[in-house]
């Protein structure tokens, strides 16, 4: 990658948000970065934002959005939209992640939550990514939009090649480009099915209420409907797992941290102050991406139209101008306004669901156990994206009470 300043940035420090070693460990790195300056030059003329307060600003400005959709990351058109188009959807779309909405599938993720711990007590040494967490967010979501168990282990198959279009298109190879297209032509086929299907034969789930909508002439329009639901469906999932692994691990590294958390676990739930903090120590999304669509101003410096902006989600849940100690977990942390889903029109529409699920896992998992172990040098972070954070695996020994 060659460094290209882009126009009105001083000369400033240069951080690469896709360099491969930011899997591992990206909190030195970005400490190194945002106590030397608010704003870093990176590839591709991207002007890096690395401190809480103007990350946050950046995420509240509509001056900075996402510009035309382009062929490569129309499957997630809903993501990338700006206003006017980006309201209606999001209006309908928010009707199914209601406060009533997410509290009515409690019980039933409170229930999935104990079959996948039976199972995991049972076998003693179990994967906490693959045997827990993907199988419970993926049978939550799949749920609502009624797509049968059988077929869950098929869409979890066609999400890495998936989520490189999460990443800019600039920042994507030919083979990344061509691995994504064939992946999401399989997956916009097998919706289409799905869709026509419940045309014929609606039911009383997400996708048949969304499609009715759209054939009523209400948005979605016909056209968004697809990548709507495929927005929902995989984005509904993969960051959920990855928030339940990266907590999980957290805690597994903060031994007293997992026992504090485990006597504020009434009821099986982690308390709201426990997930906030585990939200924020090691946030699912590290980096969100936007375009300069009006001329705006960042830290002091002004950015012309048809910049490139990276915002680092990561650094700034690390910034120790607004969190003491950001390096130490602390569970207890009073003050906590993380920036890990978002912040503004784009604030992540599935949080509720996602802290709901989360809250329920980890909770159920500290309740229902006496100790968890982890195999020492067995975890790897996943290299699919720039933009997520979470682990190949999580292998883990349990013992019942």
């Amino acid at each position: 990658m060659n460094p290209s300043p882009a126009p009105g940035l001083a000369v400033r420090p240069y951080f690469d948000p896709f360099d491969p070693a930011l899997h591992t460990d990206p909190y030195g790195r970005y400490a190194s970065a945002r106590e030397t300056s608010a704003l870093c030059e990176g590839p591709y003329g991207l002007v890096v934002v690395t401190r809480h307060a103007e990350v946050s600003r950046a995420l509240r400005d509509n001056r900075l959005g996402h510009g035309p959709l382009t062929a490569p990351n129309r499957i997630f058109s809903f993501l990338g939209m700006d206003p006017p188009d980006h309201g209606p959807l999001r209006r309908l779309a928010s009707r199914f992640f209601s406060a009533s909405a997410i509290s009515a599938l409690a019980p039933r993720i409170a229930v999935l939550v104990d079959y996948l711990l039976d199972i995991a007590l049972e076998k003693r040494q179990v994967d906490l990514l693959s045997d827990f967490a993907y199988p419970l967010s993926l049978r939550v979501v799949c749920g609502l939009f009624g797509l049968p168990e059988q077929e869950q282990p098929w869409i979890r198959e066609q999400t890495p090649p998936i989520a490189r279009l999460l990443d800019p298109p600039y920042a994507l190879t030919e083979q990344d480009m061509t691995a994504a297209h064939s992946a999401a032509a399989g997956f916009v086929a097998y919706l289409h099915r799905k869709i026509n299907d419940r045309r014929r034969h609606p039911g009383p789930d997400a996708l048949s209420a969304l499609i009715a909508e759209a054939d009523s002439g209400g948005p979605p329009a016909r056209h968004d409907l697809l990548p709507l639901c495929a927005l929902l469906l995989m984005a509904g999932y993969e960051t959920t797992a990855n928030i339940i692994t990266n907590g999980a691990l957290a805690l597994l590294r903060h031994p007293d941290q997992l026992a504090l958390a485990r006597s504020r676990a009434g009821g099986g739930l982690l308390d709201s102050g426990a997930m906030n903090e585990l939200l924020r120590y090691d946030s699912s999304i590290q980096i969100t991406f936007r375009t300069v669509q009006q001329p705006a101003v960042i830290a002091g410096t002004p950015l012309h139209r048809g910049t490139p902006v990276a915002l680092l989600i990561g650094s700034a849940n690390h910034d120790p101008r607004v969190f003491a100690r950001p390096e130490r977990l602390d569970v207890s942390r009073a003050s906590n306004p993380h920036l890990s889903f978002g912040a503004g029109i784009h604030y992540c529409l599935g949080a509720p669901l996602a802290r709901l699920e989360a809250s329920v896992a980890l909770g159920r998992l500290l309740a229902r156990t006496r100790g968890i172990e982890s195999t020492p040098g067995a975890v790897r972070h996943k290299d699919i994206t720039a933009t997520l954070r979470g682990v190949t695996a999580l292998p883990v020994t349990l013992t019942a009470p």
